[in-house]
């Protein structure tokens, strides 16, 4: 469950003509209601999903678990006046493509049920899936990615470091404190600190509060603060030889964390099992505060769609599978963390790690996801982000001049934006 921010989709969908008059839900000879639900593989429980029928006992739950690129059939879906009656929503680029264009989903603050639980969920959390008005809600949260510092503690006593959590935590509060410690441990032991300067990057932009766009949809990414901190942050990390300009989830980047291929780096929360599969040693990767401040990587939404005969059943159900104990019995077995910050105290999520040394984990966690403040998300930032990665990417394994690459970067936006406002 990496975040993926997608290329831009909303010209598409802004044309889009749905033809949802009785569609999506019937009832059949045995009186239940028939709902229908997308998902894709581990985005729910399917033993959540299984016991829906006794919960609901008028309803026959029909699940499809949707391979290769959900967002392209699900859009598919709404073009043919067919989509299910609830749906995941994901990836961020996409989640504000379906909150710009929100007419093919019901507004959630219609219905009691929803309004009564939104304080459940964290509010930022929340926030992502409405309006900038707050007058329309399209999604009811799944799950959150909250960051943290992943490190080799091994590394970091080898290059004279501090390696407890709560030291590592003092120590490495800015990213200035963390490129620091970074140029220490190239000094030392000539190891890179960071995997690659893309997850450098994108950890300092997640961490702001503006990103490439304004509220009124004027593009900010050659003028924003943000977008230049994390550029300098990544071309100071590559010039300097600080990141080993490995890519995760890649075989290489699994061989990197298991053999010391580089120290740390910021990830979210489902970077746990990656790290363990990778890397299954006990005791040598911990965690500690992510430099910088908290920020969130993905997480996905339920909503329901227009479609549906019986929509205010199908938020009850959605609601159901998506309550705060549900959410606490995703997270062990699917790594997905909780939206839902009453169940951070309990002790499933607060078990000591044997993998991360005893370690309990979650409260670093824990705090990352309460303390995350979120900036304006287009749907044009999936485009844009593509490009100053693809852009950075070449500084990186080519050599490109980092002003070059700055200059292309903001030259190549502002072309593919016009593509998509005139296409």
């Amino acid at each position: 469950m990496k975040k993926k921010r997608l290329a831009f989709m909303g010209a598409a969908i802004s044309s889009l003509t749905l033809l949802l008059a009785g569609c999506g839900t019937n009832s059949g000879s045995s009186g239940k209601v028939t709902l229908t639900l997308w998902y894709w593989n581990d985005s729910l429980s399917d033993q959540i999903l299984a016991r829906v029928d006794k919960a609901f006992p008028n309803v026959n739950l029909v699940v499809d678990k949707i391979g290769g690129n959900f967002e392209a059939k699900l859009l598919s879906s709404f073009y043919a006046g067919d989509p299910p009656d609830i749906t995941g929503i994901n990836s961020a680029a996409f989640v504000a493509t379906m909150v710009q264009d929100h007419s093919q989903f019901v507004n959630l603050l219609d219905y009691p049920d929803a309004v009564a639980a939104r304080k459940n969920y964290l509010s930022w959390k929340w926030n992502i899936a409405a309006t900038s008005d707050h007058t329309y809600q399209v999604g009811i949260p799944i799950d959150t990615g909250p960051t943290v510092l992943y490190y080799n503690a091994d590394l970091f006593k080898k290059a004279g470091l501090p390696t407890s959590p709560a030291a590592v935590t003092k120590a490495l509060r800015t990213w200035k404190d963390y490129m620091h410690a970074a140029e220490v441990m190239k000094q030392k032991i000539d190891v890179p600190m960071f995997d690659n300067v893309d997850t450098v990057y994108e950890a300092a932009l997640d961490q702001g509060m503006q990103y490439y766009f304004n509220t009124n949809m004027q593009p900010i990414y050659q003028t924003n603060p943000v977008v230049k901190h994390a550029w300098d942050l990544a071309v100071q990390a590559h010039k300097e030889g600080l990141a080993a300009n490995i890519p995760q989830w890649t075989t290489s980047w699994s061989a990197g964390a298991a053999n010391g291929g580089f120290a740390s780096f910021i990830g979210a929360s489902w970077m746990v099992p990656q790290l363990q599969a990778s890397a299954p040693k006990l005791g040598v990767w911990r965690v500690a505060a992510a430099p910088g401040g908290p920020s969130d990587q993905g997480g996905s939404f339920l909503g329901v769609t227009k479609a549906s005969a019986n929509p205010a059943l199908a938020v009850k159900v959605a609601l159901w599978i998506l309550n705060a104990q549900h959410q606490l019995e995703m997270y062990p077995s699917l790594g997905l963390y909780p939206s839902t910050p009453s169940v951070y105290k309990s002790p499933i999520m607060n078990k000591p790690s044997p993998y991360f040394g005893g370690e309990n984990i979650n409260q670093y966690l824990a705090s990352s996801a309460r303390n995350i403040k979120i900036g304006f998300q287009s749907p044009y930032d999936g485009s844009v982000d593509g490009i100053f990665q693809q852009y950075l990417s070449l500084m990186a394994t080519n050599n490109l001049n980092p002003k070059i690459a700055w200059k292309d970067s903001v030259s190549q936006s502002e072309q593919q934006l016009r593509i998509i406002i005139h296409s």
